[in-house]
């Protein structure tokens, strides 16, 4: 899953910055089943795979509460163009440690329902989540 989006920075204090953006996500999957040993499917393999791209909107916030310690999180919602819908949330709490750098810790939860050609994916993903940010 890949993600590419032009923002709008719509408000920016010097606590909390919030963000519009638009663009698209990319979706790669590949499926194999492959059954070894005895058996009546013995030898037998299965894959499938599909690749599509739906566009998104959505907006991301950041709010400081310390010059180091800060609250951020996205929303974002898109599809009906290959998927019947694409979304994906995230909340999270991160440390900065200098002007570029900063890391992260929160909970994601991201979703898509597609289906073509007998091909389905209708699937949510969610969990903790923790990560760096490097900003140029």
């Amino acid at each position: 899953m890949w993600t590419a989006a032009a923002e709008y920075r719509f408000v920016e204090t010097p606590q909390a910055s919030v963000d519009a953006f638009a663009g698209f996500r990319l979706y790669s999957l590949k499926n194999e089943l492959d059954f070894n040993g005895p058996g009546v499917l013995a030898g037998v393999s299965l894959s499938d795979q599909q690749t599509w791209a739906d566009p998104i909107v959505g907006v991301k916030a950041r709010y400081s509460i310390t010059p180091q310690l800060y609250l951020t999180g996205w929303g974002m919602v898109g599809g009906a163009v290959s998927a019947d819908v694409t979304w994906d949330v995230m909340a999270a709490a991160g440390y900065q440690f200098s002007d570029k750098f900063s890391a992260v810790l929160g909970y994601r939860a991201s979703g898509v329902d597609y289906e073509k050609d007998g091909f389905v994916y209708d699937t949510v993903q969610q969990g903790p989540i923790i990560g760096a940010v490097w900003r140029f």
